[in-house]
């Protein structure tokens, strides 16, 4: 295989940390510097959200979107090696498919159904390499937009009722409009205590975020009830009422 690339490489992220290590970008300060310039990008938070992408893409917690995976092929020079960027492109493929770490299932993984592999092997890859790049990268992109599709949708609620035991999608989590959603460990030491509930990873989910006037990937939050009472949160800026009630078994059986 070509730059960076080999059989033993068999995850997206590690081929992207061997490609940037190959070019001496040990740490992830080069990179989100030739990310900014790429994108017009000056201000200092500009470049210390650009470092922590990269640092989540190397380490496998996130997945660029389509724009900045083509930038990255692009100042990685992925192109030069057709074999190299056929790897790049599968291993993103795979990440990004169903039940893979930090990304929201879709269909089964062994379908296999996704742009890359239309009338089979690498038929779409192949005309890529004689139309350009671009053909590959818009399989790709109507690849997850079918994925965005198949998202958990986060409605907000500024009350939300919720039996003790069970648990509901009460939020979502967004950086920047420009971000990529944040990882969970970035996520949870915001979140307030609370002695009637708990809050867990609600994975990979859509949102209509109003400062952004538009739908957005967000870390969506979830809220699983512990104990009867009433919590009054503040996530993220908004206020949120849940009520964490206990369902009698007589009631639950008039309810069927």
């Amino acid at each position: 295989m070509g730059r960076g690339g080999g059989s033993d490489v068999k995850a997206w992220h590690e081929l992207f940390d061997a490609l940037c290590n190959q070019r001496g970008w040990y740490d992830d300060k080069h990179l989100a510097s030739a990310l900014c310039t790429r994108f017009g990008k000056t201000k200092r938070q500009d470049f210390e959200a650009a470092k922590k992408k990269v640092r989540g893409w190397r380490a496998g917690r996130r997945l660029p979107l389509r724009r900045n995976l083509a930038a990255l092929a692009q100042l990685l020079e992925v192109a030069r090696d057709p074999g190299l960027e056929r790897q790049w492109l599968e291993l993103y493929r795979r990440a990004a498919a169903p039940n893979a770490a930090g990304v929201a299932p879709v269909v089964s993984q062994g379908a296999d159904r996704s742009g890359l592999r239309i009338g089979g092997g690498w038929a779409l890859a192949g005309m890529a390499l004689l139309l350009g790049t671009g053909v590959v990268y818009a399989a790709v992109a109507n690849s997850r937009q079918a994925a965005l599709a198949a998202l958990p949708q986060v409605n907000f609620e500024g009350y939300v009722r919720i039996p003790v035991g069970a648990s509901h999608l009460i939020h979502g989590a967004l950086e920047s409009c420009e971000s990529d959603a944040p990882g969970w460990e970035e996520v949870v030491a915001t979140l307030p205590q609370t002695p009637y509930g708990a809050f867990s990873d609600g994975g990979i989910a859509r949102k209509v975020v109003r400062r952004c006037g538009a739908e957005k990937l967000v870390r969506g939050v979830r809220f699983t009830g512990v104990a009867p009472g009433t919590a009054e949160l503040r996530l993220f800026g908004d206020y949120i009422k849940v009520d964490v009630v206990t369902i009698r078994p007589e009631a639950a059986i008039e309810g069927k």
